[in-house]
């Protein structure tokens, strides 16, 4: 075979087509590799959710393949990628917020956001410049929908109930009504209110949001600096909306004293706030102008550069990415059943009630212990609860309530070289509970700073301290500042050590 014919064919093997198909098959495999964890997440958690659930999702997937196949005419995909800035921009974004995402915050949801997001504009560099801009809206809708739709109680759905029952405990305050905000209830003097998910204002932000972005999509609207102006707007008027239809609810009900008709407004008031904070944001929509598609945008959005080049360069920074470490997981509760007494107490180790065995039960790596005491005249129980986790961690008064228990005051409380806690009268003031969240550098006996303390990867380890008293006794009563003391001081040094 002469030299001719083996350059001939040498040529033909490595020809331009072969090398920019090569270059495809690298950036997307960059992407699913920067993404799996991601990805990864997403998967088991749509497994995990109900069969009605899981059947509206599958409807969705129908339903834009479905129009996809119905419009396949307006739908013009190239082989390769084509330089494009918006969709470039999209998809580096996406890529740097996910990994941003994962250090900064542990929520799971954010980083297939963002995922989501980048996924989007990398189908922006195969599809048609305009159909990609026309589409943008929803592919925003569908990366809103899917990491929030397939696990909406938990995630950012139960700090922000905390979080609005935080701003309604100030208004109150400033309106000089008692109140003290703890999770997601509000006690007052006059009774408990809690804030249960209809009430959080994440479903109002989420449907507001998707409303915004499908009149966008309908009215096409175009994304710019007018757009996020609007869009800011509107998460602050569904915010104020539902404060304030919240902070209607608890006056009717414990400060006027009017159950029925808080009963009869509870839907109505929600429905007319949301539906006035969509009807501005429409009236504002209409100062966002009008995208304009032509061929000459797209030829200005399409620079000379080479397509072989184009993906490997792309997948060359994906994969610098992947290069760049995950967070460390969570370091492994510590063992608080080697919590040891300094003070002469008489103690003895308990077995948890069959609710709480339950409870613990359904999360890993929980340490859970017990203990009975006896101290000069205080008589009670502690419970420690270690976890991995945040969802087993919760205010103990709800469990208090929910045992039987009527809560009468609830007040935070310094103790004396101890920790910042919580001190609740319980039962017309015949029985005490006093409870707190310590972690190696941090107490606190707010839920919300406990909760944004780990979520923000600033302190990963906490355990939860319940005291439950057989007896009344006031948070300055030397006896309790001793045992509290003691039992912080004990707990501290085992937290040190792990």
């Amino acid at each position: 075979m002469t030299n001719e014919h083996l350059m001939r064919l040498d040529s033909r093997s490595y020809s331009p087509g072969n090398l920019e198909r090569a270059g495809t098959i690298a950036l997307l495999f960059s992407w699913l590799l920067l993404n799996g964890t991601t990805l990864s997440w997403l998967f088991h958690t749509v497994q995990e959710i109900s069969l009605f659930s899981q059947i509206i999702l599958l409807a969705g997937v129908a339903l834009l393949l479905f129009q996809g196949v119905r419009h396949r005419q307006q739908f013009r995909f190239s082989a390769v990628p084509v330089w494009r800035w918006s969709p470039l921009l999209l998809l580096m974004s996406g890529a740097i917020g996910t990994i941003a995402a994962q250090w900064l915050l542990m929520l799971d949801q954010v980083p297939v956001v963002f995922a989501l997001l980048g996924t989007y504009g990398l189908l922006g560099l195969f599809l048609e410049s305009a159909v990609w801009r026309k589409g943008l809206p929803i592919g925003a809708a569908i990366a809103l929908i899917v990491p929030f739709g397939v696990q909406y109680s938990t995630g950012l759905g139960f700090p922000t109930r905390i979080l609005t029952a935080h701003v309604v405990e100030f208004l109150l305050k400033t309106w000089h009504v008692a109140a003290l905000s703890s999770e997601d209830i509000i006690v007052l003097d006059t009774g408990v209110a809690q804030i249960d998910l209809p009430c959080s204002g994440l479903k109002s932000l989420w449907t507001g949001t998707l409303f915004l972005l499908v009149t966008t999509w309908l009215e096409r609207r175009r994304f710019g600096l007018r757009w996020l102006v609007v869009f800011v707007v509107n998460l602050g008027l569904l915010a104020i909306a539902n404060v304030a239809r919240v902070l209607m609810l608890v006056l009717v009900t414990h400060v006027w004293h009017q159950h029925a008709l808080a009963e009869i407004l509870h839907v109505p008031l929600g429905v007319i706030t949301f539906v006035a904070a969509c009807g501005v944001v429409l009236f504002l929509l209409r100062w966002v102008p009008r995208s304009i598609a032509s061929a000459q945008s797209d030829r200005d959005q399409t620079k000379a550069l080479s397509n072989a080049k184009l993906p490997f360069l792309l997948a060359a920074c994906l994969l610098a990415f992947t290069l760049i470490p995950h967070p460390p997981a969570p370091a492994a509760p510590p063992d608080v059943t080697k919590l040891h007494w300094a003070i002469a107490a008489q103690t003895e180790t308990i077995p948890l009630t069959s609710t709480e065995q339950n409870f613990f039960a359904s999360y890993p790596g929980v340490v859970a212990y017990k203990q009975r005491f006896a101290y000069e005249g205080l008589t009670g129980s502690v419970l420690l609860v270690s976890s991995p986790t945040l969802q087993v961690h919760h205010a103990p008064e709800l469990c208090l309530i929910g045992s039987g228990f009527h809560l009468d005051h609830i007040a935070p409380q310094q103790f004396a070289a101890g920790p910042l806690a919580r001190w609740l009268s319980l039962n017309e003031q015949t029985k005490t509970a006093v409870y707190w969240f310590q972690a190696p550098h941090q107490t606190t006996g707010d839920f919300l700073t406990r909760f944004w303390q780990e979520a923000s990867r600033h302190e990963s380890s906490w355990t939860l301290v319940s005291i439950l008293l057989d007896d009344f006794h006031p948070p300055n009563d030397p006896t309790l500042q001793v045992l509290v003391t003691d039992i912080y001081r004990s707990l501290g040094q085992i937290l040190q050590k792990a």
